[in-house]
């Protein structure tokens, strides 16, 4: 439409011009005389703008990672440059060295991704926050500002996300109507305090009930909390994670339910993933989900959710999986002979994301009988069993035996656990080809009160009540049969995080936020002064993954991570567009060398 385009002038020509339309049509063929002027005008025009808000955060989760025709789980890059995983594929398509291949210029999607989706999702937003105080046919004052309340919400879920992937960047309060050049940094903090008080405002006007997919006020409550833990404000975060989890008639799923629920051999963690239970009015753990059913219009990704060739090892490389007598062990080649099953089961998995061990043993050493760690949920690599029959090439005397990983030349891409719950989707799977199953069409948590738990939990720790930080913890893990803490740290708290949170949070946004509060507060001897040179978030992840931490080489290349990539690089073409106003760099990249301290940059924004 004519309008999509009208109102990219500016904000894209500056900001997102970085050749990255392949997920989204940036110039679409004009089909009407429409424009903002004449389109969001009224409740049903801006009701369409803020559906494709919501549309906007289901392209971080859904997609296939590998083919760029495709829109990508961008999610994978919080995954991948954090404690839980690295990219498993070649460094041809993937980055390891991140100090040589995470540059400005950078084009392999990745984290680039976001700059454009994050400038996108906050262009829609403004368009609502500008024209819903002048838009007719509204019912009432409340409906105006439950519209209101709910351009802010998406426009700080962006911006908390870009704030924690990329510090400092300009403030864009209003929607804009045409070409600027003159863009400028503003700080973190200063975002941070705009959007904290947006959805102060925010939770006071969005509706306590809505339809799936739209943003309650519950939702707002947990933005609010998690802004308010970015800021510092413990005792707010606690207030409104208190009012989510109180107010709005939501709950932990504890008793089995849905779909399954007559399956004595599945469990209640089961239960919330499966793809026809995720949105049904039954589940009271849901606050916001994005929608993606197959044959519904608008879908972020037509092809499904990918996530079996994104985050399952690719077990199927037979010249990789050899029998111990020689031959080829595995296949995903389809057809009706034995050991097709498991290519149903498992999917054609590329290995996009391969976990740590932090993440496959550490995390769950003394689990007891944590159901997350069963086998509905999680896939022991010890179950890959050799599927190659001895008539197409296999070995007639190890066919359907466990693979044996003394004979598998690249454990790294080919032989890893992981937890299957989230990721091996069958509905409506749309087959590569029409020939392997690569993970079909699912809801998604955008956010789920398990979550609030641990935020609530983590607030309680900042102010030094670790008796309700444990309880909050214990909490979560109760309902999953999981041993309970007599008193948690911060540590515990991320563990469990990772433990029930797969797939669902923003891994590295979080650990960068921890990264800044830490400095903050001179936590450890951290400090602003030097924080792209020494920060928790590098490490953390220096403990944990023992990939960047040991500087693993796989293929030609190692695994590279170094204090300043606590930060993404600005993409280049967005500071050099700008060309009458200053968009900083951050430390450790090029560019960095031209920038205006952000104190100076502020008074341009101030004035």
């Amino acid at each position: 439409m004519k309008t999509k385009k009208y109102i990219l002038k500016g904000l894209a020509t500056c900001l997102i011009a970085a050749s990255l339309s392949a997920c989204v049509d940036l110039e679409p063929k004009a089909m009407s005389f429409l424009t903002p002027e004449n389109t969001f005008v009224d409740k049903a025009g801006l009701e369409t703008m803020l559906r494709l808000c919501r549309k906007q955060m289901n392209f971080e989760w859904f997609g296939d990672a590998f083919n760029s025709s495709n829109c990508e789980t961008y999610s994978v890059y919080e995954y991948a440059w954090s404690d839980l995983a690295v990219m498993g594929g070649p460094e041809t398509k993937e980055i390891h060295n991140m100090v040589t291949q995470l540059t400005p210029t950078t084009n392999m999607y990745l984290h680039l991704r976001y700059w454009v989706f994050g400038w996108n999702g906050i262009k829609y937003a403004n368009t609502v926050i500008t024209r819903a105080p002048e838009a007719d046919g509204m019912a009432s004052e409340e409906d105006r500002n439950a519209c209101l309340a709910e351009g802010y919400f998406h426009r700080a879920y962006w911006y908390y996300l870009l704030t924690n992937q990329f510090g400092d960047v300009p403030w864009i309060g209003e929607e804009i109507t045409g070409a600027k050049l003159d863009f400028n940094t503003v700080s973190r903090k200063t975002i941070l305090a705009n959007i904290k008080k947006d959805m102060e405002y925010a939770v006071q006007w969005l509706p306590k009930e809505v339809i799936r997919g739209a943003v309650s006020r519950a939702a707002g409550e947990h933005l609010l909390a998690k802004i308010c833990l970015a800021t510092g404000d413990f005792q707010q975060a606690v207030d409104a994670t208190t009012r989510c989890i109180n107010n709005y008639g939501l709950r932990l799923m504890t008793e089995r339910f849905g779909i399954n629920s007559d399956d004595k051999s599945k469990d209640v963690y089961n239960d919330l993933f499966q793809e026809e239970n995720i949105s049904i009015v039954e589940n009271k753990e849901g606050i916001m989900i994005g929608q993606e059913i197959y044959g519904l219009d608008g879908c972020s990704s037509p092809g499904g959710s990918n996530r079996k060739r994104n985050f399952v090892p690719q077990w199927h490389s037979g010249s990789k999986m050899k029998t111990p007598d020689g031959k080829n062990g595995t296949t995903d080649a389809s057809g009706i002979y034995d050991g097709y099953e498991q290519l149903e089961y498992l999917g054609r998995g590329l290995a996009k994301i391969r976990p740590t061990n932090y993440a496959q043993y550490s995390l769950w050493s003394n689990c007891g009988d944590d159901m997350r760690h069963n086998s509905n949920n999680w896939y022991d690599k010890s179950q890959i069993k050799y599927n190659l029959p001895a008539s197409k090439g296999g070995s007639a005397a190890y066919f359907g035996q466990p693979v044996d990983p003394a004979f598998c030349s690249d454990t790294m891409r080919c032989y890893f656990s992981f937890p299957i719950v989230k990721v091996l989707i069958d509905k409506d799977d749309i087959k590569a080809g029409g020939k392997v199953p690569v993970g079909g069409f699912t809801d998604q948590y955008i956010f789920r009160l398990a979550e609030t738990y641990l935020n609530r939990a983590e607030a309680y720790w900042w102010l030094g009540q670790n008796d309700l930080a444990t309880a909050d913890v214990n909490t979560i893990r109760r309902r999953v049969n999981a041993p309970e803490f007599s008193s948690v740290t911060l540590e515990d708290i991320l563990d469990e995080r990772a433990r029930e949170l797969f797939l669902e949070d923003h891994r590295k946004t979080e650990l960068t936020r921890i990264a800044f509060l830490k400095a903050e507060k001179g936590v450890d001897g951290y400090s602003l002064s030097n924080f792209s040179e020494k920060n928790w978030y590098y490490d953390r992840v220096m403990e944990k993954n023992n990939f960047f931490a040991t500087e693993y080489y796989y293929s030609t290349n190692a695994f590279i991570m170094k204090p300043y990539h606590v930060l993404w690089p600005v993409p280049r073409n967005a500071i050099e567009s700008n060309t009458q106003g200053r968009i900083n760099q951050n430390y450790g990249y090029d560019g960095y060398e031209d920038n205006i301290p952000v104190e100076e940059l502020e008074k341009r924004y101030n004035n």
